[in-house]
């Protein structure tokens, strides 16, 4: 008998697209800060407490929060950076326990579109619960279009 991999542990990729009027630069920028990564990093129902970024390749990132099951952490490494049109950053969670999840990997495209930009976020090598990174995404990139359009609306 041989041993077959269980499905739901193989590693799977979630794509999400989201348009937002505001430039590309804008929307890259907005992905490194710290400040304003509190404002739209997450899913609902957890209170971001601290963000971190060193915005360079080779350089770390990393989110404290707190939500149902206690604190965690999810955070990782810039892996490529390229202003205004792509990040590429690994991704660890992890849980109040302690317990770490699988490495990921994120990478963010910012294409210019007419009213604005063009995210895609593809997240890869995902093991378990793709759902909730799904779900994430889509809150967050929600998030992030609301804070980039305040900003070009404030200016």
């Amino acid at each position: 008998m041989t041993d077959t991999p269980d499905a739901s542990t193989q590693p799977t990729e979630v794509v999400i697209t989201r348009e937002m009027q505001a430039s590309p630069d804008l929307v890259y920028a907005l992905w490194l800060n710290a400040q304003a990564m509190m404002l739209w990093f997450g899913v609902d129902g957890i209170t971001n407490t601290a963000c971190k970024t060193d915005p360079r390749v080779g350089g770390t990132w990393r989110m404290d929060a707190t939500g149902p099951n206690g604190a965690f952490h999810i955070g990782g490494t810039y892996l490529a950076l390229e202003p205004g049109r792509r990040i590429v950053m690994s991704w660890v969670h992890v849980g109040a326990d302690g317990v770490q999840g699988n490495e990921t990997e994120a990478e963010i495209r910012f294409d210019p579109i007419p009213e604005g930009t063009r995210v895609t976020v593809r997240h890869s090598r995902i093991r378990f619960t793709p759902q909730s990174f799904q779900m994430g995404w889509e809150q967050s990139l929600g998030r992030m279009a609301a804070q980039a359009l305040a900003l070009v609306q404030e200016a």
